[in-house]
């Protein structure tokens, strides 16, 4: 997880949990569909909050979603953490919410969250359940991409790195009519991936660790492309929210 959730909330210290999160998950699959469940943990290495999983998900504790099904998961008040997409064991995107509140950043009843595609791409978004504007009144507050494919495709054309990012057939694949028909993600894509994805298609996700890199980039390209991630945390002033998958 980048600068946003956890790294910028475990900073303000101690936690209040009174308001009772629910995570809504609607599964528009023909399949049912599984999700990796992950819990955060303060720096003292203990669990913030709880989630409750009912499958195992690639030999991971988990939940799973029967197809055209939509299933309410109640975690614990103060949960943080995330549920990453796993699909005949391929990642996918990891959607992530915190749901502390304190005086710091969060306040009560809030929640922060974002959709992770550093690690694979998912076609599916997340926000409020009733659709709210964002914290600050005024910005959409959906995360993530019902079609990445097409997101991406619609900025294909223009891209000046076409053929360049054509030499990576394991994150962009084209046919033979210059349309993608394959795009993914994971963490060992070049920086011209990511920045294809994020400055040149604008994914609502973020697609590169962000600022708390272990190695962040000295170049300015990199700077900007780390800069224009960590603009994909939300804030929203409810703390029921909903999951689609497409």
């Amino acid at each position: 997880m980048q600068l946003t959730i956890l790294s910028l909330l475990l900073a303000f210290l101690p936690f209040s949990f009174s308001y009772q999160p629910t995570i809504t998950i609607h599964n528009t699959h023909t399949w049912q569909i599984c999700f990796r469940v992950e819990t955060g943990y303060t720096p003292k290495l203990t669990p913030i909050g709880s989630f409750p999983t009912n499958t195992l998900c690639s030999g991971f504790p988990g939940i799973s979603v029967p197809a055209f099904a939509s299933s309410t998961f109640i975690p614990s008040p103060g949960w943080a953490g995330a549920l990453t997409l796993v699909n005949n064991g391929l990642i996918g995107s990891r959607f992530e919410f915190s749901f502390i509140e304190n005086d710091g950043m969060n306040k009560p009843g809030n929640t922060f969250y974002d959709v992770d595609m550093e690690l694979g791409i998912s076609a599916g978004t997340m926000g409020p359940t009733d659709h709210r504007v964002l914290y600050d009144g005024f910005s959409q507050s959906l995360a993530g991409e019902a079609d990445p494919l097409a997101k991406a495709n619609e900025a294909w054309l223009r891209s000046p790195n076409r053929w360049e990012l054509l030499r990576y057939p394991k994150y962009i694949v084209a046919d033979k009519g210059s349309r993608l028909v394959w795009v993914n993600n994971d963490k060992d894509s070049p920086a011209l991936v990511k920045a294809f994805f994020q400055l040149e298609a604008n994914f609502n996700a973020y697609t590169n660790p962000g600022t708390d890199d272990k190695n962040p980039a000295k170049n300015a390209p990199e700077r900007i492309l780390q800069a224009a991630g960590d603009k994909q945390t939300f804030q929203v002033t409810t703390q029921a929210m909903t999951i689609t998958i497409y």
